[in-house]
């Protein structure tokens, strides 16, 4: 247990059992829901997992602050920490009987809700019985969410159980901290949600490197390197766009697609003072932080006026390190060691720079986007002569051929990337976006955006088969991928596949079902015709199929069915009954919590009424006339069709 001779009157530092073991806690109706969503949740699990497995258990892990008033004795109102503090109480329902796992000395959730009794009484239970309340009405459906999530998350993680739940109940620590007596807790409520924001780790880190910088022309150094620092950091926009208009067509061409290739040619007379006092050290961040008065005017041409209108796949500090990794494969894509991996690293501010520019321009024009919170995007930035515009990255050329007239290369990349997008939704597992910066980078022609579509295609398929088989064999291992290998390497696909990996529930690999549902996509648009399915059916629900955020495996044949109806036992024919994967597709959490229970019949009357389907797999099982225990038959043809598809035997 955590050292005792740290706690004082008012201050405590509580491990996760200390935490759970004798007092009581009340989140106050005027805090908000609980509200983490899946990246926060599995951020969460995974940091206390790699905290725990480097440490070997010896160190303790600060996750934060649990800010509360006292009500009584042993009885304390949450002001600040609620989040967290839910979301620790749902990990322990888990543990404890998802995954069979004993809580010694914890008896029960010590947190209780002011005025939210569906809140209550759906943490109460899954801590009791591990199932939500049997009256749909009682679900408080964010609580029921986070559950799934962290089931789901869990079994696909390679973790030893006992040694994570041991970690967590007495080495991961929270600070408790009691507000005096008379404190205003309204008002220290408010203070708290309004706080000023601390300064963030990449400005830390762009203000060390601006440090290296030589003397003589280190004024001009630090203003150029400064400029492209802070415009790649706008994820937001077309990197050109947020350069000075004065210096746009110097750096980037007429048409702004040559890549800058010598971090000397970017010192132009035109970084002149105005630009220059931008180049803040590390001594003017910590003195002199923004907002303080002492920044310089600029002068704006209107574009740099505009917000940016594209939404990003993936943070500015995440990006950083995908960078620093073309250089380094080991380097791990864990912003919150951002710092520590760059010390360590230690790169020349000068190459480093010239490289971060280059992989952004890249990275604008051909990895995806959302643009303006709507539909995946894959634009080039166009220059006309007093305008710009955006245009297909990937133009259709005057004669395509037949596979292009088909699937367009433009469209064809976005239904690739966003599979991978969707796949791999934490910011630490996007390695499939550091192979997609490997290759660009490696076979961009000389200075110009300019990417053959064929090849850079080629070699995004070629990289889902390798992730793909890894996870057929149950091993998924491409984060120590050497991709200069990989793209030398065709995938060969196994004459005789063990299908025990996907005969595994809520356990499936969700990239396994994203995988399939693009080779789905690809084989209805070329007009391929499955045997034994409504095909008519299918073209019509599929026709406008797009990938988005699905991370629940949904029984098609539940589970638990609703009143008398069968169980889908397991049979020769039927391995793992009804966690056979010809059961089982991909879907959001919410549609899987309103319909678990419910027999596929409702559940297509339910999917029917939407314009657009979640899933192809669960299209091609909805096209079945029966489905379920009288109609296995059905399940099996459909699982070796799926596992068909997959395999490429088709």
């Amino acid at each position: 247990m955590f050292n005792q001779a740290y706690e004082q009157k008012d201050v405590a530092a509580l491990t996760v059992g200390q935490l759970f073991h004798n007092d009581h806690y009340t989140i106050p109706i005027y805090q908000r829901n609980y509200a983490w969503g899946q990246e926060q949740i599995e951020q969460l699990i995974l940091d206390i997992w790699d905290v725990a497995r480097n440490n070997r258990g010896d160190n303790h892990y600060f996750i934060g602050s649990l800010v509360v008033a006292q009500r009584g004795h042993n009885h304390f109102e949450t002001i600040d920490g609620q989040q967290r503090h839910t979301t620790l109480s749902i990990l322990l329902s888990v543990m404890k009987n998802a995954f069979s796992l004993p809580l010694p000395g914890i008896k029960g959730i010590n947190l209780h809700f002011d005025c939210r009794v569906k809140s209550d009484a759906t943490l109460s239970s899954l801590f009791e019985t591990g199932r939500a309340p049997d009256d749909e009405d009682a679900v408080e459906s964010s609580v029921l969410r986070a559950w799934k999530i962290m089931v789901s998350f869990i079994q696909k993680m390679d973790i030893d159980r006992s040694a994570f739940l041991r970690y967590l109940l007495e080495n991961v620590v929270l600070l408790r901290v009691v507000v005096p007596a008379d404190t205003d807790l309204n008002h220290y409520f408010e203070i708290m949600n309004n706080r000023g924001e601390q300064l963030e780790k990449h400005e830390i880190l762009k203000a060390r490197l601006m440090d290296k910088l030589g003397n003589g022309t280190g004024d001009s150094e630090r203003a150029a390197f400064s400029i492209i620092w802070d415009a790649c950091a706008n994820m937001h926009r077309y990197v050109q766009l947020s350069v000075h208009h004065s210096l746009r067509n110097i750096w980037f061409g007429n048409d702004w697609n040559e890549i800058p290739q010598h971090f000397e040619k970017l010192l132009h007379p035109d970084l002149n003072k105005d630009q220059r006092e931008t180049s803040r050290t590390l001594h003017d961040i910590i003195f002199h932080p923004k907002g303080d008065g002492t920044e310089t005017a600029h002068s704006h041409h209107p574009d740099e006026e505009q917000p940016g209108t594209f939404g990003s796949v993936i943070t500015f500090p995440n990006f950083l390190l995908q960078v620093l990794r073309l250089a380094d494969r080991d380097t791990p894509l864990d912003d919150k060691r951002l710092l520590e991996t760059f010390t360590a690293n230690d790169p020349d501010p000068r190459q480093f720079i010239m490289q971060l520019l280059k992989c952004r321009m890249l990275f604008d024009r051909y990895i995806i986007k959302r643009e303006n919170d709507d539909e995946w995007s894959l634009k080039a930035l166009t220059r006309y002569e007093k305008s710009f515009s955006y245009t297909s990255s990937f133009p259709q050329s005057e004669k395509p051929s037949i596979r292009e007239r088909n699937i367009p290369h433009n469209v064809n990349a976005i239904m690739l990337l966003s599979m991978f997008h969707v796949s791999f939704q934490a910011q630490i597992y996007k390695y499939w976006l550091n192979g997609a910066l490997y290759w660009l980078n490696k076979y961009t022609q000389a200075d110009r955006l300019n990417v053959n579509a064929r090849e850079y295609l080629n070699y995004l398929e070629n990289m889902a088969n390798h992730f793909l088989l890894d996870r057929l064999s149950d091993h998924a291992s491409e984060q120590n991928y050497d991709f200069e290998v990989l793209e030398n390497t065709p995938t060969a696909f196994p004459s005789e596949l063990d299908e025990s990996p996907l005969h595994q529930g809520t356990g499936v690999q969700n990239y396994i079902f994203n995988r399939l549902d693009y080779l789905l996509w690809v084989n209805l648009k070329n007009k391929n015709h499955f045997d034994g399915v409504n095909m008519q059916y299918i073209l019509k629900r599929a026709e406008k199929f797009t990938f988005t955020f699905r991370t629940s495996v949904e029984h098609y044949w539940p589970q638990n069915p609703l009143g008398n109806a069968s169980r889908l036992e397991a049979s020769q024919d039927l391995e793992k009954g009804a966690d056979n994967f010809g059961n089982l597709c991909l879907i959001s959490h919410s549609n899987n919590s309103k319909l678990s229970n419910h027999s596929p019949l409702a559940k297509k009357d339910h999917y029917e009424k939407s314009s657009y389907a979640e899933s192809l797999k669960q299209v091609f099982m909805m096209s079945y006339d029966q489905w379920g225990p009288a109609a296995k038959d059905n399940i099996v043809h459909h699982k070796k069709m799926m596992v068909n598809v997959l395999l490429y035997r088709r």
